[in-house]
């Protein structure tokens, strides 16, 4: 039986990010011998990890990784790629079920460029994925961007292939609106930050936390707020600082660590996001809308630019204040019906008829770059190659 490695590395990361192992695990675990891996950088137990996978976990280091030889490798951590020996095939699941709007005009290829495959849950990040790593790859033959973080155990210049799947977290596709689970009968708005550092300057939300929340109370006096940190930032100073100041107010709660997504979803109207996958996610779990606030800056960026235009028409964003505030009563007014058309809408233009992760692991397993999934693969020399379909 072959052997299949799955390997749980996020910095940090919790049972969020090892959920995007979870259907690659239940869909090799029969026909392959399924090896699962956690590191230290993780802010899990390997008995954790066990607990949500109910699976047997192998706790290892680096050392272990880098012995892997001529195995298939499939990790939901874009920095292991470099820790591989050259003889693995590696599969890097991607996070989030978007592209999102981030200040790296490389869309973290040089970290995702050691892959041989890259699970993109999403039409938009399938395409940023692409053209980040075409254009990281160009710019390293040119000598105008080098290596990072030092040395690695493959190539950062090999061939690779991105696919686009269904969401790999995400429950089914809505087929009517759906009622709303709140228990409460507070207007509440989620405030989302993404990672510190993901989006250009002056754009994060922390940046613009008091325009975001004036802009909504102006309309909506009587609205609570619920902000969810980046879990793995809430001991950053620029987070605790903001935590303390807001503890004066009572209209304002912050997300204590351990709150599951869910639960956050859950208890929202509405989320506002700079950047975070979590405001599609919040859309694809509840039916309800998200606001992406993605203001003007001073520095044009290529990457949000092409996030701005792929998202046209698609999600609600808002690029200043006034049109924030009128987004915000605007959605205190929509009905369910309304909600689910764009909900529909931003569906079927993302994800319609492509097809399951499940099927995709298998595939790629067996056949690698030839697999009927992968439409074109990336050469060293950032060129595409299309495969052909015939």
């Amino acid at each position: 039986m072959k052997n299949v490695y799955l390997l749980s590395n996020v910095v940090g990361g919790g049972k969020t990010y090892l959920e995007y192992l979870i259907p690659a695990l239940n869909s090799l675990r029969e026909k392959y011998n399924c090896v699962v891996l956690n590191t230290d950088r993780t802010d899990l137990s390997r008995e954790e990890v066990e607990a949500v996978l109910d699976f047997p976990v192998k706790q290892v280091g680096n050392d272990f990784i880098a012995s892997l030889k001529s195995q298939v490798v499939i990790s939901n951590d874009a920095y292991a790629g470099r820790l591989l020996d050259d003889s693995n095939f590696g599969i890097f699941i991607s996070h989030g079920n978007v592209g999102m709007p981030t200040k790296d005009k490389y869309y973290y290829a040089e970290l995702t460029s050691y892959w041989d495959a890259i699970i993109a849950s999403s039409r938009s990040g399938f395409d940023l994925i692409t053209a980040g790593m075409q254009a990281y790859r160009r710019d390293r033959k040119s000598l105008k961007t080098m290596l990072i973080n030092g040395l690695a155990l493959r190539s950062d210049m090999r061939k690779t292939s991105p696919v686009a799947t269904l969401p790999v977290k995400i429950p089914g596709f809505f087929e009517s609106s759906s009622p709303s689970k709140k228990t409460s009968d507070d207007y509440v708005v989620g405030l989302l930050p993404t990672q510190l550092g993901i989006c250009p300057n002056g754009a994060t939300l922390y940046e613009n936390l008091q325009t975001v929340i004036n802009a909504v109370k102006s309309q909506i006096p009587h609205a609570k707020f619920i902000l969810r940190p980046y879990m793995a930032e809430l001991s950053h100073p620029t987070v605790k600082a903001l935590r303390e100041e807001l503890s004066a107010y009572d209209w304002i709660t912050v997300d204590k660590a351990g709150t599951s997504s869910t639960a956050f979803y859950t208890q929202c109207d509405t989320v506002i996001t700079d950047a975070s996958t979590g405001g599609v996610s919040f859309m694809l779990n509840t039916c309800k809308l998200p606001i992406y606030y993605v203001p003007f800056t001073e520095e044009s960026n290529l990457t949000v630019d092409a996030w701005l235009k792929q998202m046209d028409n698609l999600l609600p964003i808002a690029r200043s204040s006034n049109e924030l505030r009128d987004m915000a009563l605007g959605f205190s007014l929509l009905e369910r019906e309304d909600s689910y058309y764009i909900y529909n809408k931003f569906y079927q233009a993302q994800y319609s008829d492509l097809p399951l992760p499940q099927e995709v692991f298998h595939d790629l397993i067996e056949y690698r770059h030839e697999s009927k999934y992968c439409p074109l693969s990336i050469d060293s020399f950032g060129d595409i190659n299309e495969r052909d379909k015939h």
